[in-house]
């Protein structure tokens, strides 16, 4: 690895001696290893002074791309600065100004440099990166026709047929949106002029001939489209539309089948096919078309539509309709119309000599519906009849008849039948297993614990006399469960085995090392300046390791005051730091605006008219909100005026004050902030949130006026308050530390003179 120090001493020597050249080299091979926005910059003024401003441009704009990339949006504007000295039609350095002006929320700003990076392509004939440029800046206002219009105007100009169609398009739907179809139509025939085969064009210019009335103009014209585009199914299907709209069906169904040609199972088709056999009464034809669509409308979770349409069809199809319908109900989780499903199935199967097939519907509902008795005793003599006809033998039934009968009346809730067999055959067979075992599950059941203890203890016999250890252990262990009070229990001295203590490996504890990714996440918002989204990472790590030292020093680190912060990322760094001569360092809005030709100024100022409406003066509302919106796009001084205006009703004099207050404030003109918001408070009532927000945004106005007593003040307040209010505590100490100066100096702070809005 080469010598840093040694290769820049020997560059400063071949400078020196007038040999540029070699001093380039030098520091071209410390990039190698040392890749750094730095020498990118050094490497630029080298080739900028020998008169090379093709590699000097190369070089800074490597530089500003390396400090961008690394958080340093002021470096690299004042690169892009020096880049747009050199050559002002830069179209990277332009657009590259305009990205980092829209990501501080500078909108207006943004767009110009937007347009005027599109100025330049269309200079340099680069019309394939005009697209992405004028795309941006649609994005920002996507409503604007006049600012759509313009920029299709430009296409045409351009060549660009298909974009500037796209933006007619566009238009010829946002006319549509608004109510206006005469201007729709004219918008949509200006992309058919263009490019006569224009699908989309075609169904929407068709879609507001049926709106405005002109069936028959619509019906022509899709009929032609059909023939243009034969495997379109959205063409076939508007012109179906059409001719139901029309009455004339016959036409329709043949739209229909040539979509369902195309596509066998399109479910809008079929439906629609349906529909009509329904208005001609064939509904066994509509039923075979509405069928296949079922499973469809099951999956768009249309359940109500799909049980309308089942129920309207249960005389054609009874079964098909009655399963579907169980499967549907089950699925709303509604189970009484599941039962009263399954007992139809039940009946009907029943009717056809199907009882296995009925008998397994029932018994499906009895699950759900216990307590009905009628049903019990229809699926009782059901079973019966399909499964027990040897019950009916002359002579004694043997143990198995018997428990399947009681099993059987178990099953259906007639508990007392149940018992009155077991007991029966309890007198035949005492020491049956599988009797008790039946008889034990009964008296659960019924929640008879004394009869169930009984039973256990009639099988910890039986199990003790065949020697199944297993089996009598188990029956020991959920009669005691069960009653453990109960005296027979105790006097045998029958008790729980003991368990075995299950206990698994501890899970080992988490270690800090685990979460290096959020810690590395915290140390990137910390640099970044975003303090609250680090604090509240290192909170939620110091909640998992309160002892963790790294996590308090963090957190403490974040309540110091910016430089001190600021001065410790600068020793940190293992680079040597770039530092732009003062001149260079400066906001976006401190570098020369570039300067637009006539069609693109004309789409700038058509991106604000776009933005005006004709209001009634007294539409308070209407103004406050377009206030807004100026704001939102970085357009302060119409904001001030739409503020200005709502801030004549007294129901929005507080929310438009504030804001006028805050564009004030943007604007820089304190004195005039602080008179609004000053104004606004006193006539505050109600001293809740949003009094101390303006008390807060009052003490700022304050401070950057210079009036630092009463911004002290101010924030003293809000501090009595709220002490965590946006970080208040912190502000009174930066506050403070200013007023011993201010004091020394004793003279009163002159006022900036006021700038009128008015």
């Amino acid at each position: 690895m080469p010598d840093k120090t040694v290769i820049m001493k020997e560059a400063q020597r071949y400078l020196a001696r007038g040999l540029i050249d070699k001093a380039i080299a030098e520091w071209e091979k410390l990039l190698k290893e040392y890749s750094d926005g730095t020498i990118y910059n050094t490497i630029g003024d080298l080739y900028l002074k020998k008169g090379d401003n093709k590699n000097a441009v190369d070089s800074f704009h490597k530089a500003a791309q390396f400090f961008r990339h690394e958080g340093f949006s002021h470096k690299a504007l004042a690169l892009y600065k020096k880049i747009l000295n050199i050559n002002p039609l830069d179209s990277d350095a332009l657009f590259s100004i305009g990205e980092l002006n829209e990501g501080k929320g500078l909108i207006t700003d943004a767009i110009k440099y937007y347009l005027a990076t599109a100025d330049s392509l269309s200079k340099e004939g680069k019309k394939e990166k005009l697209l992405d440029i004028y795309g941006k800046i649609l994005a920002v206002s996507p409503s604007n026709i006049p600012l759509r219009n313009k920029i299709a105007e430009i296409y045409v100009k351009e060549g660009l047929v298909s974009e500037a169609a796209k933006q007619h398009l566009h238009i010829a739907r946002l006319y549509d949106e608004k109510g206006d179809f005469e201007k729709s139509i004219a918008y949509y025939q200006k992309v058919l002029d263009a490019q006569p085969l224009h699908r989309d064009a075609i169904l929407g210019i068709n879609d507001l001939y049926e709106k405005t009335g002109n069936l028959e103009q619509a019906i022509e014209q899709i009929k032609e489209a059909s023939t243009l585009f034969p495997q379109d199914i959205d063409i076939h299907l508007r012109c179906a539309h059409l001719y139901i709209m029309g009455g004339i069906l016959a036409e329709a169904k043949k739209c229909l089948r040539k979509v369902i040609e195309i596509e066998p199972a399109h479910i809008k088709a079929r439906k629609l096919l349906g529909d009509i056999y329904i208005k001609e009464g064939k509904r066994e034809k509509a039923w075979r078309e509405y069928l296949p669509i079922l499973d469809e409308m099951i999956l768009d979770v249309k359940y109500d539509d799909a049980i309308k349409l089942l129920e309207s069809f249960k005389d054609i199809d009874p079964l098909e309709t009655g399963k579907r319908l169980v499967s549907l109900y089950k699925q709303l989780g509604e189970n009484l119309q599941v039962a009263h499903e399954l007992i139809s199935l039940g009946d009907v199967l029943a009717a056809k000599g199907m009882q296995k097939e009925a008998l397994h519907f029932y018994k499906e509902a009895i699950e759900i519906t216990s307590d009905d008795d009628s049903l019990i005793s229809k699926a009782v003599e059901l079973e019966k009849e399909v499964g027990l006809e040897h019950f009916k033998i002359e002579g004694e039934k043997t143990a198995e008849e018997l428990l399947a009968e009681a099993d059987i009346f178990i099953r259906y809730g007639l508990y007392q039948n149940a018992q009155d067999i077991l007991e029966e055959l309890r007198q035949r067979e005492p020491e049956n297993i599988d009797l008790h075992l039946m008889l034990k599950s009964l008296y659960i059941t019924m929640d008879n614990k004394e009869q169930t203890v009984t039973e256990c203890l009639e099988l910890l016999e039986l199990y003790e006399k065949a020697g199944n250890v297993e089996s009598r252990d188990q029956i020991i262990k959920e009669a005691y469960e069960l009653y453990p009070e109960d005296q027979r229990l105790i006097e045998r001295k029958v008790t729980p085995l003991p368990q075995e203590a299950v206990s698994g490996p501890s899970p080992e504890g988490l270690a800090i090392e685990d979460y290096s990714e959020e810690i590395a996440e915290a140390d990137f918002y910390f640099k970044q300046g975003l303090t609250d989204e680090a604090r509240g990472i290192l909170e939620r790590l110091q909640n998992l390791f309160p002892e963790n030292k790294e996590i308090k020093q963090k957190l403490s680190s974040l309540g110091l005051p910016a430089e001190e912060v600021e001065k410790r990322d600068v020793v940190e760094k293992p680079r040597e730091e770039f530092a732009l001569p003062e001149s260079e360092t400066l906001e976006a809005q401190d570098i020369q605006e570039p300067a637009l030709d006539s069609d693109v100024l004309d789409i700038f100022n058509e991106f604000k008219k776009g933005l005006e409406k004709e209001l009634d003066a007294e539409d308070y509302e209407t103004h406050y909100n377009l206030g807004i919106a100026y704001k939102e796009l970085g357009l302060i001084d119409d904001a001030i005026r739409e503020f200005q205006t709502s801030r004549n009703d007294p129901k929005s004099f507080i929310q438009s004050s504030s804001m006028l207050g805050i564009c004030y404030m943007e604007k820089g003109v304190y004195p005039l902030a602080i008179d609004v918001l000053t104004s606004a408070l006193e006539k505050m009532e109600d001293r809740g949130d949003s009094y101390w927000a303006m008390k807060y945004d009052l003490a700022e106005a304050y401070e950057k006026n210079g009036n630092i007593k009463e911004a002290l003040d101010a924030y003293t307040e809000v501090y009595g308050w709220n002490s965590k209010f946006r970080a208040v505590s912190d502000k009174i100490t930066q506050v403070r530390a200013k007023l011993p100066k201010d004091a020394e100096e004793g003279k009163p702070r002159e006022r900036k003179d006021r700038v009128s809005y008015l």
